[in-house]
């Protein structure tokens, strides 16, 4: 049964007080956050946190779990700024730590789908997903990578795709997928499979007309070999959605890109293409002062097949 709580931004306002009980550092940026976000965000962050509310969850720990993100992030750009590299630089490294870690890994996402509200790049990139995605384009779509399933649930709620599949390595990712998919909270879903696999070794019998891929090739050590696999699932006509970052560090992130063209290089070598491209720079500096600087840069890319 459904929460009766109003979806207005009381629930935020609440979610806000308890994170700065925690991190009283957080108070003004959060406050210029609230302030951006629009009728729509105020409506489905309100809707999202009375689902996890339902979900026998409290504001207390959401706001636990987005103060982990915070923290973390500092921690290893502290790091990588003393060391000028990422922290890990395998995947065996971090499996332990933080997919295999049931409790980690469940903190993480919660702290992540927040931070898609309260922070204005990551607000931008859900903003360029839901903007680029075809609205009447039927056929088979494909999320490499769901984490917490917010954006494979929009995705639901705004195309015309009539099969979805969902592949995630972490088991606390599948089922955190999984749930919000089935709770009929955001809408009657069908005709979706999550499974957990490795990309890599998966081995499809159909190609795709969707695939989105969102914030995977820096935390693989083999990004090319991602974006080939893509290349080879796909067609001229499929939408092709990659993000990632740049001098980004993160617990998990493990491939360090340097540069914008380190990306559009490992793209073309893939056999793709850049259709579209959406660069956000560090708050309040330049695309080429946060390259110059190795200040954090987010990516996103609408991609198409070289000579399909």
């Amino acid at each position: 049964m459904h929460s009766t709580r109003p979806l207005s931004i009381s629930v935020i306002d609440e979610l806000i007080q308890e994170i700065l009980r925690i991190n009283k550092l957080q108070s003004n940026f959060l406050a210029d956050a609230v302030q951006t976000l629009s009728k729509s965000d105020i409506q489905l962050f309100s809707q999202y946190l009375n689902y996890c509310l339902d979900q026998q969850l409290t504001l207390g720990y959401l706001a636990k779990c987005y103060d982990l993100i915070v923290k973390d992030t500092f921690t290893q750009q502290l790091y990588f700024k003393r060391h000028g590299h990422y922290k890990h630089s395998s995947y065996a490294e971090v499996e332990s730590l933080v997919y295999r870690n049931a409790d980690y890994m469940s903190m993480y996402m919660y702290g992540l789908a927040i931070t898609t509200f309260l922070w204005p790049n990551h607000a931008q990139m859900k903003q360029f997903f839901k903007e680029m995605l075809p609205k009447t384009q039927s056929g088979r779509y494909l999320e490499i990578g769901p984490g917490h399933g917010f954006h494979m649930m929009e995705a639901m709620q705004h195309s015309q795709y009539d099969q979805f599949l969902g592949i995630d390595i972490s088991p606390t990712s599948v089922l955190l997928t999984q749930k919000i998919l089935s709770s009929h909270y955001f809408g009657q879903f069908e005709n979706y499979d999550i499974k957990e696999c490795d990309f890599l070794t998966w081995e499809p019998s159909d190609q795709y007309d969707a695939v989105v891929m969102g914030e995977v090739l820096e935390h693989v050590e083999q990004p090319q070999q991602f974006l080939q696999k893509i290349a080879a699932l796909t067609h001229g006509n499929s939408h092709i959605h990659v993000t990632t970052c740049i001098n980004s560090p993160a617990i998990d992130h493990i491939y360090l890109f340097k540069h914008a063209q380190d990306i559009a290089n490992m793209v073309k070598a893939s056999g793709l293409y850049i259709k579209h491209q959406l660069l956000i720079p560090y708050q309040s500096t330049t695309l080429a002062t946060s390259e110059q600087d190795k200040l954090p840069i987010n990516i996103a890319l609408i991609l198409g097949k070289v000579d399909a």
